[in-house]
C-alpha cells in the first residue's frame, strides 16, 4: 500500500501514460500473487479494491479501469460459470480443494452433481455428508446471529459458543461478529458496525485534509483496506460473502492482525497530524 501510495503520488499527467498504468498494476499485483501463493485467497483479494481506489483517487483516467473492472470481471464471470457447472473429472481451473467447497457451499450448490457418472449409492451419500460437514460453520455462524434478538443473551452467555455449536477454533477469529450478535444481540451488532463507520469516515476526512497527494493516497489505502476486511468478515458471518480466513479488524483474535491495523490507523493519524503545511 505504501509503495503504491508513493507511486501514485507522481503528477496527475504522468498517471495518463499507459505504461505508467501498467506499472501500477504490476506493482499492486506483486504483493498479490504473493499472498495467494500462501495461500491465502481472502487476504489478497482485499488488495485489489485497494489498489484500485487509490489508482481512481490518484487520478488514472476512468477509461482505464473501466476497461480493467470489465475484463476481470468477465474473467471471474468465466470462473465461476466453470467452478459451478462443469463436471467433476472435466477441464477445470486449479484451486485448493477447500478454496472450491467453501464457494459451492456459497452458492448452493449441490456436491452430487459433480459426482462421475459411475458413482455409487455409497460414494453420493459421502457427498452429501461432506456437504453437511463443510455448510456446518456457516449454518452455526447463523444460528448464533439470529438467536442473539434485539438484546442478545449477555456477555458469555451465548449457547452457540458455549456449548462448542458453533467451532471453538474459529469463533474468535472468523466469526467473532456472530459471537458478538448472539452475545450482544442486534443493538450490540449495529454498535460495532457504527464504530467502524466513524473510523472509517473519520479516515475519509483525514485523506480530505492531507496536505499532499501521498498523505491523501495512503489515507484512502487505509480506509479502503479496513473497509475491506469489514465487509468480507461481517458478510461471511451473515451470509453474504464466501467464507474467508480475513480477519475483524481489532477484533478477531490475533497478533499479526492486530498489530497491522494498528501500524495502518497510525499511519493514517501521521496524515492527520501532518495535515497543515510547513
Amino acid at each position: 500500500m505504501l509503495a503504491g501510495a508513493n507511486f501514485l503520488s507522481r503528477p496527475p499527467d504522468e498517471l495518463r501514460q499507459p505504461n505508467i498504468f501498467w506499472k501500477g498494476i504490476g506493482l499492486m499485483m506483486l504483493p498479490f500473487v504473493l499472498i495467494l501463493k500462501e495461500p491465502d485467497l481472502g487476504s489478497a483479494l482485499v488488495l485489489l479494491p485497494t489498489g484500485l481506489v487509490m489508482m481512481f483517487v490518484a487520478g488514472t483516467p476512468r477509461k482505464y479501469l473501466f476497461r480493467l473492472v470489465g475484463g476481470v470481471g468477465l474473467l471471474a464471470a468465466l470462473f465461476l460459470a466453470d467452478l459451478l457447472f462443469v463436471p467433476s473429472g472435466r477441464w477445470q481451473l486449479p484451486m485448493e480443494s477447500y478454496q472450491r467447497d467453501r464457494l459451492l457451499v456459497f452458492f448452493g450448490r449441490d456436491y452430487t452433481h459433480f459426482a462421475p457418472p459411475n458413482a455409487t449409492p455409497a460414494e453420493l451419500q459421502r457427498m452429501r455428508q461432506k456437504q453437511i460437514d463443510d455448510e456446518y460453520n456457516v449454518r452455526q455462524a447463523l444460528i448464533s446471529v439470529g438467536s442473539g434478538g434485539p438484546l442478545g443473551k449477555g456477555w458469555r452467555q451465548g449457547t452457540q459458543n458455549a456449548l462448542g455449536y458453533l467451532p471453538r477454533a474459529v469463533a474468535h477469529n472468523d466469526f467473532i461478529f456472530s459471537v458478538i450478535a448472539e452475545e450482544e444481540g442486534f443493538v450490540g451488532s449495529v454498535i460495532v458496525i457504527t464504530l467502524y463507520g466513524v473510523v472509517l469516515f473519520t479516515g475519509l476526512r483525514i485523506a480530505g485534509q492531507a496536505r499532499d497527494r501521498l498523505g491523501k493516497l495512503v489515507a484512502v489505502g487505509v480506509v479502503t483496506l479496513i473497509f475491506g476486511h469489514v465487509f468480507v468478515n461481517i458478510g461471511m458471518n451473515i451470509r453474504i460473502m464466501p467464507v474467508t480466513g480475513v480477519p475483524l479488524p481489532l477484533l478477531s483474535y490475533g497478533g499479526s492482525s492486530v498489530l497491522c491495523s494498528l501500524i495502518a490507523l497510525g499511519l493514517m493519524q501521521n496524515v492527520y497530524m501532518n495535515r497543515r503545511g510547513y
